[in-house]
């Protein structure tokens, strides 16, 4: 039996010396100045560029460069007034002084070696939008980028090409623009060494060693100039892989694509398994209030991003600047396993707090981590110290100005874990992963590499332009596209012109006739969906030929199942025309839809895996619905409109709210009969619109079966199947009097309330999708 295993995530967010500015393009002064004696010219320039200053002339003042996209200012981009009326000196990376700054281009390195293969063209260096292509002589395979484009980073587009036959020991792992490699077999046991040419950075390892599982020590090396950086989408996309991984919500397929070719490897962590998360904010004095405003909103988006991963999670948050100082101390548990507490703590944290203690002193931080993780590692069987795995994320400009060497605290984390100080190859180091993020042009570029872990097919250290970069690398972890996790959505457009899959559980459902549905996807085989949009009974002949449209594609039935009860006619004989009970129908699909950003299932309540989506573990089904339904009045969305889909905002209303939004029905029963309302809307139906406060919105003919969902933790959940509403908003005789988000006040919508049907969603989905217990 293996115990279950727990996941540690350290953060250190720290910046220093500068590296991040106030300033605006338009010329804005963020900060409130008093007119007094100016010391510095304000006439400066740059070639090519423009100039703004945070203070005018004043000292302190901070003077910025500034160049179009694809360029950037030489010798540097900031420039200080000090109190003798100078503004800092400019110097080149040789250190000799610079009279003017200039604009120049951003370049890329080129692929300088390419063994057994051709390289066309060959240059030392490419301008942005120039293009570079491969080939391999005869015998060997190319894999990688046929041709790579420079991009406006400093970057290349594709991957690495590499020309290889798989006649050695160890398959070549590539040789990175701008490096060189040394030469020899690729047999167990021997060494290769990277340089990087001159003017760049190199990160990763240096040496890598053919092992004897044929695989190779340390990470891949790459070589970066001193104001090039990394992409978000491609530093998002390596933290995400890795920490998926780690947890174990990839698909099979995103597995087998990281693991052969990819950024991460594919750890196990039992879902439902615990995950302490140590942040380190920097607040020393170099850091002025914005950049620490900054850094702090990109580590609430963290803390929110890995709240939506299926694990428990406790926070430990503390500041340092001369001395560390806890925020959030871990081992008080109500606040620290609480998300909300633990972000308030942090937003309401005092700037000030250190005084005139203004150093920067990471060793400290990381010391104050080593003394938790020494309690935990005293008190192992309690907290699991040997089954826990520990990743260290350290965002900085890499110098600790106060107290001892960071590394050296570091080495006592590794000691802790068991792991040998000087030890050059990582791989094994399965408990500890160190991430480090350089912010800004001033990264001390070759500490962070040594601070990092260098581990074979992964890539732990990145630079970042400033911190709202980090902040949109934060945002983006969780929805990536190999993320299989249900109720998982993207929040944002991930690129300009790039379409944002907001609903990816959302599908088009097309029958054989004209008529369309909404309906939602609750697994790769099964869709939900509304019953009247194949027949008026369950007894009818259903067509078993039906569409379902996707965010990637298109899936075809294998069978329609409608609810046994539902029966639109069965009051038929009390005069009643239309009735929707049990207006709920599953399609199951002939293939399996393939999962990805644009298409995941939604959380279904009751389910095993909305329990992990919700934080909550030994819980019924009646907990799940008190956990999503907490109010009279709940805010939920639905999906309206077939040629633009949209969400839009309306509110549950249950309890003692519901009766006078269920009264509304009244006005749809036009023939004199003796059913009572409670009989016409029964207790299966939720009910939505018309909240006192707020202008709920309503459907239209065709949003029927969509899913009626809210959001908790960051994931979505689904409650309700739309079924039919008092007012077709959308029909031409209201156009221009009413819309959905703008309704007459007597409309409402009916849902069926898919708490009210867990049974025989459970019979037909219980293979695929795990209920609670209580389900039955």
């Amino acid at each position: 039996m293996h115990a279950k295993s727990i996941l540690w995530i350290v953060l250190c967010v720290s910046a220093g010396g500068g590296s991040q500015l106030d300033y605006g393009y338009d010329g804005e002064e963020y900060e409130d100045w008093t007119q007094g004696p100016v010391n510095c010219s304000t006439t400066e320039a740059v070639k090519g560029g423009q100039v703004t200053y945070s203070q005018g002339g004043l000292e302190g003042s901070v003077l910025s460069y500034h160049c179009s996209p694809g360029q950037y200012p030489h010798p540097l981009s900031y420039r200080l007034c000090g109190p003798d009326g100078d503004w800092s000196p400019m110097r080149s990376a040789s250190g000799r002084l610079v009279s003017h700054a200039t604009c120049r281009d951003i370049l890329c390195p080129a692929q300088l070696q390419l063994d057994h293969g051709d390289i066309w063209p060959r240059n030392q260096w490419f301008r942005v939008g120039a293009t570079q292509s491969f080939s391999c002589q005869e015998g060997f395979t190319l894999y990688g980028s046929a041709q790579r484009n420079c991009t406006l980073t400093g970057g290349w587009t594709g991957l690495t090409p590499i020309c290889d036959n798989h006649a050695e020991d160890c398959s070549d792992p590539g040789i990175p623009p701008g490096a060189q490699r040394s030469a020899g077999p690729f047999q167990v046991g021997q060494k290769f060494s990277y340089s990087c040419q001159t003017g760049l950075d190199l990160l990763g390892s240096a040496e890598r060693v053919c092992l004897e599982n044929r695989e190779w020590s340390g990470s891949m090396p790459r070589c970066l100039g001193r104001n090039t950086y990394d992409s978000p989408s491609d530093v998002a996309k390596a933290m995400t892989g890795s920490l998926a991984g780690l947890m174990d919500v990839l698909s099979p397929e995103e597995k087998k694509t990281i693991a052969e070719k990819s950024f991460a490897r594919t750890f196990n962590v039992a879902k439902g398994s615990r995950m302490n998360v140590y942040i380190l904010l920097d607040t020393s004095g170099s850091i002025q209030r914005k950049d620490f405003e900054k850094s702090r909103n990109a580590t609430i988006a963290l803390i929110e991003k890995l709240d939506s991963y299926e694990v428990k999670l406790k926070f430990h948050v503390l500041s340092f600047a001369s001395e560390a100082k806890d925020i959030v101390d871990i081992t008080e548990s109500e606040i620290s396993g609480s998300t909300d507490d633990v972000i308030w703590n942090l937003r309401n944290f005092n700037y000030h707090s250190h005084g005139e203690k203004t150093g920067t002193n990471l060793y400290a931080a990381l010391q104050r981590v080593n003394e938790v993780m020494s309690y935990f590692k005293e008190n192992s069987a309690q907290y699991h110290f040997n089954e826990t795995q520990n990743v260290i994320v350290i965002a900085t400009d890499g110098f600790s100005n106060t107290g001892k060497d960071p590394q050296i605290a570091l080495l006592k984390i590794r000691n802790l874990l068991g792991y040998h100080s000087m030890s050059s190859e990582q791989k094994d180091e399965t408990l500890l992963d160190v991430y480090a993020f350089g912010i800004g042009e001033q990264v001390n570029k070759e500490q962070l590499n040594a601070l990092a872990s260098q581990k074979s097919g992964e890539t732990h250290v990145f630079f970042l332009k400033d911190y709202e970069t980090l902040g949109e690398v934060f945002n983006s972890i969780i929805s990536d596209k190999s993320v299989t996790m249900c109720g998982v959505a993207q929040e944002v457009t991930p690129e300009d012109g790039v379409k944002a899959y907001t609903n990816p559980w959302h599908v088009t459902v097309v029958t054989g006739t004209s008529l369309s549905c909404f309906g939602s996807i609750l697994s790769q085989n099964w869709v939900l969906t509304a019953a009247h949009c194949f027949a008026r009974a369950s007894t009818d002949r259903v067509s078993q030929q039906v569409q379902i449209e996707h965010g990637d594609g298109m899936a075809v039935s294998k069978a329609v199942v409608l609810h046994p009860q539902f029966n639109i006619r069965a009051l038929k004989h009390r005069n009643v025309s239309e009735f929707y009970d049990y207006d709920v129908a599953l399609i199951q699909v002939n293939e399996s839809i393939p999962l990805s950003w644009k298409a995941r299932p939604i959380c279904l309540p009751c389910t095993v895996p909305a329990s992990r989506a919700m934080k909550s573990v030994n819980t019924n089904c009646q907990q799940h619905r008190k956990a999503l339904l907490p109010h009279q009045q709940t805010e939920a969305s639905f999906i309206n409109s077939h040629r633009n889909p949209k969400r839009r905002v309306t509110h549950i209303q249950t309890q003692a709210q519901r009766q006078s939004c269920v009264e509304k029905a009244r006005q749809v029963i036009h023939e004199p009969t003796d059913v009572r309302l409670d009989e016409y809307v029964t207790d299966r139906f939720l009910c939505s619109g018309g909240s006192s406060g707020y202008k709920d919105a309503v459907s239209c003919k065709g949003d029927s079966g969509g899913s009626l969902f809210l959001q908790q933790k960051n994931r979505y959940f689904q409650v309700g199947v739309l079924s039919w509403g008092i007012t077709n908003v959308c029909d031409p005789a209201n156009r221009g009097k009413y819309s959905s988000e703008d309704p007459p006040p007597n409309a409402r919508d009916f849902h069926i309330d898919l708490f009210q049907i867990m049974p025989w969603l459970k019979q037909h989905l219980g293979e695929e999708i795990q209920f609670l217990p209580d389900v039955d």
